[in-house]
């Protein structure tokens, strides 16, 4: 089986993609994009997104882009990714050339160098081998009064503790709350830590029962597990579907997400605002 790598150049492995187009992000039944919404939504309302430029290292498929420039009224935006696909789709889904093809990690980048009021990185330093650089790149393009929003998957949590992840085969290195923490302050001296968790603790259960499974499914499959055909037979196999149909399904909104600090013990993602 191929060796794991920090990212997929397909367009819907391993990132978020809204499953509708030309409709309402906050109606989109994507689960992935609805846990970004609530991320970009809270960093409005910690910091302030509109009138702003915004600069989003490692976008995907861009529609933070339609978020931020539609919904919160930023300025200027543009987004970054290393996948040629994903920049392309951007491209194309939004009619806009705000979108860059580029290594977030790589010395050389440069978006406008310290020109940025805000920077977001969101679900990205947990795919790349050089987290130390991304957080360069973060610190280089802020101006100097910036601000920047980081999140990553709470690895105790996230994945149970279990490495590698048993969720994302692009995930090289999830962190604990220290992990992150101490990244963070060797390079910005402002960070604040939050820990975005889902309201109702019935669906935290839920997303806990999923990973559980998907450990034991990884256990023993290995690397096959990430092959599609084998995976799904397997499921089925152990009746994953009657699971799902049991528990009603893992469903939810940006509106079933709170942000907390200090981060609690059922903080999924951990979320950071950085400064100079």
């Amino acid at each position: 089986m191929q060796t794991r790598k920090g990212y997929d150049n397909r367009i819907g492995a391993g990132r978020a993609l809204p499953s509708r187009s030309g409709h309402d992000l906050d109606d989109d039944p994507a689960m992935m994009v609805q846990e970004q919404i609530s991320r970009i939504r809270f960093f409005e309302e910690k910091v302030g997104i509109s009138a702003q430029s915004l600069l989003d290292l490692g976008c995907g498929t861009g529609f933070n882009y339609a978020y931020a420039k539609h919904k919160l009224r930023s300025a200027k935006v543009l987004g970054v990714d290393i996948s040629g696909s994903a920049v392309a789709y951007a491209k194309r889904m939004y009619s806009t050339d705000s979108f860059l093809r580029g290594d977030v990690c790589s010395e050389r980048l440069d978006c406008g160098v310290g020109r940025w009021d805000r920077v977001i990185c969101c679900e990205v330093i947990e795919h790349v081998d050089k987290p130390e650089a991304l957080l360069e790149t973060i610190e280089r393009h802020l101006c100097p009064s910036g601000v920047a929003f980081i999140s990553t998957p709470n690895r105790p949590v996230f994945s149970c503790n279990y490495e590698p992840s048993p969720v994302n085969h692009t995930h090289l290195k999830e962190y604990t709350e220290c992990e992150f923490r101490s990244m963070l302050e060797r390079r910005f001296s402002r960070v604040e830590l939050w820990g975005q968790r889902f309201i109702d603790d019935r669906l935290f259960r839920m997303q806990q029962g999923i990973v559980e499974r998907n450990i034991t499914d990884y256990r023993f499959l290995g690397e096959w597990y990430w092959c599609n055909p084998v995976r799904l037979a397997w499921k089925s196999l152990r009746l994953e579907p009657l699971h799902r149909w049991l528990e009603g399904g893992l469903k939810y909104s940006h509106t079933d997400f709170s942000f907390v600090n200090p981060v609690s013990d059922d903080s999924i993602w951990l979320c950071a605002i950085v400064g100079k």
